[in-house]
């Protein structure tokens, strides 16, 4: 008699054990969005779900999902998938490169952005800008479909603390089939030195 209710009582606290990692795991370290928006194509696509890992720094090149404070059409707060391209301190200027192309400069240095589609310009003509100085706790970020995406090359910044978390996997289901892709941190935006 006596063991059958230890046995009871272990798998009681297994379950409960269980039911909470899970659940600290699923508010804690990790969370799913759904994607609305060809803004982050051809890397992320409108209707797709991202798992975010909400804990963590943020470095150039990672694509996070943060709190813009603004109100969407239905009084909800607006929320962006955007990849990082530079942080307080850095400073951001777009221009044409050497080879005529326009380009976004972190630091002084064209940024290598081997993410963006095929044919997709890194910067166009209409988005040059003067030097500017990201401030501190702040980020300026880009979608990756350059030609369709709301970002900080019209003057957009936000904080840091905003950051809801960053995208480590995507999902897609098309027909049934689903596709789960990994959504890599780049080694470096910047060139080597």
């Amino acid at each position: 008699m006596r063991s059958k209710f230890a046995k009871l009582v272990f798998y009681i606290a297994l379950i409960l054990v269980c039911v909470l990692v899970a659940y600290f795991l699923a508010n804690w370290l990790f969370t799913t969005v759904p994607i609305e928006g060809p803004s982050m194509e051809p890397t992320i696509h409108d209707g797709d779900t991202v798992i975010l890992y909400k804990q963590g720094k943020y470095e150039r090149g990672d694509v996070v999902i943060f709190n813009t404070h603004k109100l969407d059409p239905d009084g909800k707060e607006r929320y962006y998938v955007k990849r990082i391209i530079a942080l307080g301190g850095d400073t951001v200027e777009i221009k044409a490169d050497t080879d005529g192309v326009y380009r976004i400069f972190v630091n002084g240095e064209a940024i290598d952005e081997p993410y963006l589609g095929e044919g997709i310009p890194s910067a166009r003509v209409a988005d040059a800008s003067t030097l500017i100085t990201v401030p501190d706790g702040q980020f300026y970020f880009c979608g990756d479909n350059r030609l369709n995406s709301e970002d900080s090359r019209s003057g957009l910044l936000c904080n840091v603390d905003d950051i809801v978390g960053r995208v480590i996997l995507r999902y897609v289901q098309d027909d049934g089939i689903g596709d789960i892709s990994l959504i890599k941190r780049p080694y470096a935006l910047l060139p080597a030195a």
